[in-house]
């Protein structure tokens, strides 16, 4: 078995560049992801999921043409394998419930980002281990903007 196909397969999408290369960074700092495709729309992320196949989804919530819960939705359908994550700024108390009523498999505030998004994605993947070094994280977790 190769290295790459211990990592997990990854699509990030985000209507922000900042914050899709902000994940995007991160997750190959971690080095247990391989990046197969970014989107920075709805329509987008659908296509790039059909194409790729990822393991895990990692979206914003808020995106043009299609938010990320008709994505996850309509995903869910197709992948019921799929894991999803969907992100944001927005924190409405039913906001999580909704996201998971959608069809995602967890909820990430973009604040508490890149703490929750990790717990999350150990939660979903546990071979998925701590990386190490974790010190010399703070300047990637400075980076989380968007």
């Amino acid at each position: 078995m190769k290295s790459s196909d211990s990592k997990i397969r990854v699509v990030v999408a985000d209507d922000s560049r900042t914050a899709l290369l902000s994940v995007c960074s991160y997750l190959e700092f971690e080095g247990q992801f391989e990046i197969v495709g970014t989107a920075n729309d709805g329509l987008q992320v659908t296509h790039q999921t059909e194409r790729f196949r990822p393991e895990l989804l990692l979206m914003d919530l808020s995106m043009p043409r299609m938010s990320g819960l008709q994505a996850a939705a309509a995903l869910r359908k197709s992948f019921p394998e799929l894991r999803i994550l969907i992100f944001t700024e927005l924190c409405r108390p039913s906001l999580q419930e909704e996201c998971l009523r959608c069809g995602a498999d967890g909820f990430v505030d973009k604040s508490q980002m890149p703490e929750s998004l990790m717990a999350e994605v150990r939660r979903l993947f546990p071979r998925i281990r701590e990386a190490k070094g974790r010190e010399s994280n703070v300047e990637q977790e400075n980076s989380f903007s968007g």
